[in-house]
């Protein structure tokens, strides 16, 4: 009979061989301890935190017949750290989201890519400074297409999963098949989509120091001062890069102070005039123009929040394959509870406060109020609009405290017409206005006092979220400190 010796009988016999060869080489040969599994040496870097990881974004029309977004991310932590998995992308129309299959890892055809291939690009090791770039395109043309606002493209290597929010500008998305990645390319100068000149932009920024109720001016200048000879007609678009815990990271157009309507002037604009069904608000089809070709310097606003969420200006050319001018920034936003708040006396348990950046002002410069309004503990219910009005109206004093005029500091509000609502004890509230020096009769020295008239809140046997109550007559009036303001004459260059 004839035997059969199972598999693992000769593999064992084999390894107890070259482990005896082994062991007899060992008086010539220095052993050489292996990592023990899970150590250290053995484990790949931890996956990145998005709060280490700086990104930028790039887009354009590349290759023919698609659009392709670049996410750039550099590690600028202290240690090294690994991207890896899918970015997942999701578009947004009027509002709705809307699904679209995602190709991870797909060649043109949407075939999975080879796996040792598949390997190697579906993560990037980054040591501090280094960079990797993941692109994500799809084509434009198809038998079955979508339009887009604005697009999400969600990496799997943060937990929780992190949103890189794509908002463009006169870009309109159209979406005629899945979206497509070859997984991460590493090092800052690999080809590009787009070029990108980094340092490129002057920015500062307008009041200084700006504080958090604010809204601030970005100051842009290019700093080639002269516009290539291609940018001679169409846009091109500014744009904030912010990042926090709470927003992720988000590319948003910034609207300047000079921006204009505009007729649609790209192919892809006017295609979407053409096949989408505009809401009734934009059915002239006109565009906004922020910044116009040829254009080297640019105003926006943004408010002190966002302000303080900016990591990056780009500047995307007018040129039909467009170059993107960037500058990392970081402001410095202060609490506007770090400024003195000038609560003046109580009255009948209410109080009111005004701050005010600096105390010298130019003739012509705009003075930003902070008002504060507080009910501490008034005898008798209190009531305020759904847009907490009254609030506090501005008094102008002269230098020797004679009042000049008042001026109403209600908001621009379009609410629902609801209320009053009550008004708590010990919350107190504050807004934030300007108004231009040139409101003021001439150079001097300036009162400005903030007083508030809160009305007494009629209760409703069963109120409603739409009202407490009606209003009654005026509780009190309580009236901040006097703050001194000094206008200078503007003298002439």
């Amino acid at each position: 009979m004839k035997v059969v010796w199972p598999n693992w009988i000769c593999l064992l016999a084999s390894a107890l061989a070259l482990s005896a060869a082994a062991t007899g080489n060992a008086q010539n040969t220095p052993s050489v301890a292996a990592p023990p599994p899970g150590s250290a040496a053995t484990q790949p870097p931890p996956l990145c935190n998005p709060a280490s990881i700086d990104a930028t974004f790039t887009f354009a029309n590349i290759p023919a017949g698609e659009q392709t977004v670049s996410l750039h991310f550099q590690n600028q932590g202290s240690t090294a750290c690994r991207l890896e998995g899918q970015a997942g992308a999701s578009f947004a129309v009027d509002g709705h989201s809307m699904a679209i299959e995602n190709c991870w890892l797909c060649d043109q055809q949407d075939r999975p890519l080879p796996y040792p291939e598949r390997q190697t690009i579906d993560q990037a090791l980054l040591a501090p400074g280094e960079r990797a770039t993941v692109d994500l395109h799809w084509a434009t043309t198809g038998s079955s297409c979508q339009w887009a606002d604005w697009a999400d493209f969600v990496v799997q290597w943060a937990l929780p999963p992190t949103g890189y929010l794509f908002i463009p500008s006169g870009w309109p998305l159209r979406i005629c098949s899945s979206v497509r990645s070859s997984g991460y390319r590493l090092g800052a100068d690999l080809p590009s989509i787009a070029t990108v000149i980094d340092g490129a932009l002057r920015i500062s920024v307008l009041p200084n120091p700006v504080y958090s109720d604010e809204r601030a001016t970005l100051h842009v200048e290019r700093t080639d001062q002269k516009a290539p000879a291609g940018e001679t007609t169409g846009c091109a678009n500014l744009y904030t890069v912010r990042h926090g815990p709470e927003i992720g990271t988000r590319l948003d157009p910034l609207t300047t102070k000079v921006s204009y309507p505009i007729a649609s002037f790209t192919p892809e604009q006017i295609r979407e005039d053409q096949e989408r069904a505009w809401p009734s608000w934009k059915r002239d089809r006109m565009r906004t123009c922020d910044v116009g070709a040829g254009w080297t310097i640019v105003d926006a606003e943004i408010s002190a929040s966002d302000l303080a969420q900016v990591t990056h200006i780009e500047w995307r050319t007018a040129l039909a394959q467009p170059t993107f001018l960037t500058a990392a920034a970081k402001f410095t936003v202060l609490g506007v509870d770090t400024l003195p708040p000038n609560w003046g006396e109580s009255a009948a348990g209410i109080r009111a406060g005004l701050s005010v950046d600096h105390a010298t002002f130019i003739e012509g410069e705009k003075i930003p109020l902070h008002l504060r309004w507080e009910n501490v503990d008034a005898t008798e219910p209190l009531g305020q609009g759904e847009c907490a009005e009254p609030r506090p109206i501005l008094e102008i004093q002269d230098f020797e405290h004679n009042v000049l005029r008042t001026i109403p500091m209600e908001p621009m509000c379009s609410g629902h017409g609801w209320g009053p609502f009550g008004i708590d004890h010990g919350k107190p509230q504050r807004a934030f206005y300007e108004f231009t020096t040139t409101e003021l009769p001439h150079p001097g020295v300036y009162y400005l006092v903030s007083v508030w008239s809160p009305h007494v809140l009629y209760g409703e046997a069963e109120p409603s979220r739409r009202r407490a109550g009606k209003f009654g007559g005026v509780y009190s009036t309580a009236r901040s400190l006097p703050v001194r303001v000094e206008i200078v004459a503007k003298r002439n260059p």
